[in-house]
C-alpha cells in the first residue's frame, strides 16, 4: 500500500472511530426505553455508556447515564443484595458525573445540545429524575427533590424549547408530589399550560394533580 493509500485508509478508520465514540440519539433512545421497564435494553445501555467513557473519557453526561443505567440494573435484579449492590454503584457514578459538573463553566449558550437541550441541563434533569425515583433506603430523594428546584428556577432553563424540556416538568410534578409539595406542583403545571397545553406532558401533569387534590 502506498502512503497515500495508507494516510487515507487511517484517517479513515479514526473517523470511524470517532462517530462511533460520540453519544447518538439511538444511544439515548436505548437507555430511554430500559428507563422506561424494558429489562433487554438494560444492559445494552449501559455497555454502550461504558464503552463511551472507556473510548472518550468520562464527561458528566455520560458518567450519569452510565449510573443511571446501573441503578436499572438493580431495580431488574433478581436478589436483594445484588439490586443494593448495583444502586449504590450507580449512584457513586452519578455522584461523580454531577462533580464534574460542578467544575465546568462552559457558558449555556456554548455548550453542545443533547435531546434538545444544553448539556448540563440534561445531565442535572437525567441525575434529578434518577434520584427522585428511588426507594427512600437509598435516601436520595431529596437532593433529587433539590436539583429540579434549582433547574427549573433558572432562567436560561425556562427559555428553553418546551418540546425538550416537558417530560422534565412531568418528573419534577411527580417529586413535588412525592414531596408533599402540592404548592409547587400547582406551579409548574402553570408554567406547562402556559408553554403548551395541549401537550401530551402536560395533559398527564394535570391528571396526576387532579386525582392529589
Amino acid at each position: 500500500m502506498t502512503l497515500p493509500a495508507l494516510l487515507l485508509s487511517l484517517c479513515m478508520g479514526m473517523t470511524a472511530f470517532t462517530a462511533h465514540a460520540t453519544l447518538t440519539a439511538a444511544d439515548i433512545n436505548t437507555y430511554n426505553q430500559a428507563a422506561a421497564g424494558n429489562e433487554d435494553k438494560v444492559d445494552p445501555a449501559f455497555d454502550r455508556f461504558n464503552q463511551l467513557i472507556q473510548q472518550e473519557g468520562a464527561t458528566p453526561l455520560t458518567l450519569v447515564y452510565l449510573g443511571s443505567a446501573e441503578t436499572l440494573k438493580g431495580r431488574d435484579a433478581m436478589m436483594p443484595w445484588t439490586a443494593m449492590k448495583y444502586v449504590e454503584q450507580g449512584l457513586a457514578k452519578i455522584g461523580k458525573g454531577l462533580n464534574l459538573l460542578a467544575n465546568e463553566n462552559t457558558p449555556i449558550s456554548e455548550q453542545d445540545i443533547i435531546s434538545g437541550i444544553p448539556k448540563s441541563y440534561l445531565t442535572c434533569a437525567l441525575a434529578a429524575a434518577t434520584y427522585s425515583q428511588l426507594p427512600d433506603m437509598f435516601n436520595h430523594f431529596e437532593r433529587g427533590y433539590d436539583l429540579y428546584l434549582g433547574l427549573l428556577s433558572e432562567s436560561e432553563f425556562q427559555q428553553q424549547p418546551y418540546q425538550a424540556t416537558a417530560w422534565i416538568y412531568g418528573y419534577a410534578i411527580q417529586a413535588a408530589l412525592r414531596a408533599d409539595d402540592l404548592n409547587q406542583a400547582n406551579q409548574w403545571l402553570e408554567v406547562m399550560l402556559e408553554k403548551d397545553k395541549n401537550h401530551p406532558e402536560t395533559r398527564k401533569a394535570q391528571t396526576l394533580l387532579a386525582a392529589n387534590k
